[in-house]
């Protein structure tokens, strides 16, 4: 049996108005077309559910018994439809991110707070978390995306970078107040390094292991130092001059107004990607490029490492985002 709700509705309305032609009209289908609904319903069923005279249409027997089953299906798909609909509404006003505390409390309330100009009407929720519960958050289809460094890839996960940082060195500033932010970029080689005490983030950390690769080949990846879980206890340990931190120049944005200098660590410069992760074949959030240039808007402007020359701001993080199709 292959009954549709379009037939049902038919089978419904001729019913209620006891009339095909009146029907057909509320129907805005042909009569012709009604009465070859009908007909195959009838076909289906094996019975005929109406009795039909030139001036009369009424229920047979078996008419009524299908009424009350048509009502009550047309009505429980009919809910179940306004529910989906607003289930699909509140996902398109809501637009859930998960990245990591720093993150969440130097760069999204801006961020945020201009695309709530741009949209007001959806709602963005923050979960901040530490950096190895980012990916389960989205591979669980629990967050629509994800904001941070993920330099190891995974196989359920579709990776997009979104901003584009260097490594610096963030040490003790040399005069009570920092000047960085007001002088032309500092720079510091790596063979610099060799001479000063490092804090690091913990050797499992995927940003520390890159950070460690370029210490082996000046001889310092294996000495003895002070190690923290998270980024923000290793800037405050710099700043209090326990020794020089080695981190993405995205946490520049968490260092304006702290008395630390900051350099970029060169010979060579060591590129790292801010990124965006999604779960494959999950439809994106409609929100999510609008949010996205939202933050890239606010890490140009609050992830520059510093002032040539000239005046001009010389932003290390540059930016490479295309919004994606969905």
């Amino acid at each position: 049996m292959n009954i549709s709700l379009r037939q049902l509705k038919a089978f419904s309305e001729v019913a209620r108005l006891k009339s095909f032609t009146r029907a057909a009209e509320n129907l805005h289908i042909t009569q012709q077309g009604l009465s070859l609904m009908i007909q195959d319903l009838e076909r289906q069923f094996g019975c005929r559910l109406f009795d039909r005279t030139t001036r009369t249409v009424s229920l047979t027997l078996a008419g009524e018994q299908l009424v009350a089953a048509a009502h009550q299906t047309i009505s429980s798909l009919d809910a179940a439809a306004s529910c989906i609909g607003r289930l699909s509404t509140h996902a398109r006003q809501t637009l859930s991110i998960a990245t990591t505390p720093l993150v969440a409390a130097t760069l999204m309330p801006e961020a945020c707070a201009l695309f709530r100009e741009q949209d007001p009407d959806v709602t963005v929720k923050i979960i901040d978390v530490e950096r190895n519960q980012i990916q389960p958050l989205v591979e669980a289809g629990e967050v629509d995306v994800g904001f941070g460094m993920f330099l190891n890839p995974a196989a359920a996960l579709e990776r997009e970078k979104i901003f584009h940082c260097d490594l610096v060195c963030i040490s003790a500033a040399g005069s009570t107040s920092p000047t960085w932010q007001t002088r032309p970029v500092q720079r510091l080689r790596w063979s610099a390094l060799a001479n000063r005490t490092l804090i690091a983030l913990r050797p499992d950390n995927p940003v520390q292991q890159l950070v460690d690769i370029q210490l082996a080949s000046i001889s310092c990846a294996s000495e003895q130092r002070l190690t923290f879980n998270n980024i923000p206890t290793v800037l405050a340990m710099a700043e209090a001059g326990f020794g020089s931190a080695i981190l993405p120049s995205f946490v520049i944005a968490a260092v304006q107004g702290m008395n630390v200098d900051v350099a970029l660590i060169e010979d060579p410069v060591v590129p790292l990607d801010f990124c965006r992760i999604n779960l494959k074949g999950r439809s994106r959030a409609a929100a999510e490029p609008g949010f996205i240039q939202a933050l890239l808007k606010i890490m140009t402007k609050r992830c520059a490492l510093g002032h040539s020359g000239d005046g001009q701001s010389t932003a290390r993080a540059s930016h490479t985002f295309h919004p994606a199709t969905t």
